[in-house]
């Protein structure tokens, strides 16, 4: 009977010490739990299989939207420069959508776990409408551990391109296990659109506010939506 209490308590404590280690955003890797977070997966394929993986990531993101709460939860994006890349966001993950394509990569798919950074707390549901076909996606590496010093840009700028004609969808995700990691999806009735935005003088005052704190290279991909 003490051995049984002993392993009870044991593990409160460590069911305990978990959930305060999740809330404060230490890494576990694929082990966190997803569902309360905006995943975004970036998966690379065999150039000859890239056919077949836009359309098993497809059927797979199908197949999961119908058990969702809303629709759009999901959104496959296969990259324009190289078509052999994807990247798939999931609001509400319900399974692995890759699975399926496992023997299709040349890589581990890249799963991060985010959670929403904006000015102004935004609806449970997607942000991104999915009338929208382009859509880019950035990646910013920033040295800094004070983050107050680019919080002002990144509002600013989420404001100005949802503002912006063409735009149908702006996300600021913060990367839950990397904090000074952040990916900033947009949403556009075409190419047009962005090409017009990247240009303004907000965008431009964006990338020149972060430009001194940026840890790795300005990474910006342009994309397709495939489901």
């Amino acid at each position: 009977m003490r051995d049984s209490s002993r392993s009870t308590d044991n593990f409160r404590w460590a069911s305990l010490a978990l959930a305060v280690l999740l809330k404060i955003g230490v890494a576990f890797g694929a082990e966190v739990d997803a569902g309360s977070a905006t995943v975004l997966t970036f998966v690379e394929v065999r150039v000859e299989m890239r056919g077949h993986a836009a359309n098993d990531l497809r059927q797979a993101a199908n197949a999961a939207r119908e058990h969702q709460a809303s629709v759009g939860q999901t959104v496959v994006m296969q990259e324009i420069a190289r078509p052999e890349r994807f990247a798939v966001l999931e609001r509400e993950p319900l399974a692995r959508l890759t699975v399926d394509i496992s023997d299709d990569l040349i890589a581990p798919p890249d799963r991060r776990l985010n959670q929403e950074f904006d000015e102004v707390p935004t609806a449970s549901g997607p942000q991104l409408d999915t009338r929208a076909n382009f859509y880019v996606i950035a990646h910013i590496d920033l040295a800094a551990s004070d983050l107050s010093r680019v919080q002002k840009a990144l509002y600013s700028l989420a404001d100005s391109a949802r503002r912006t004609d063409g735009n149908l969808g702006f996300e600021s995700l913060q990367e839950i296990n990397h904090p000074n990691h952040f990916n900033l999806i947009s949403a556009w009735l075409g190419e047009a659109p962005f090409h017009s935005f990247a240009a303004s003088t907000a965008a431009r005052e964006f990338r020149q506010a972060i430009g001194p704190l940026l840890g790795s290279p300005y990474d910006e991909r342009l994309f397709r939506r495939v489901n």
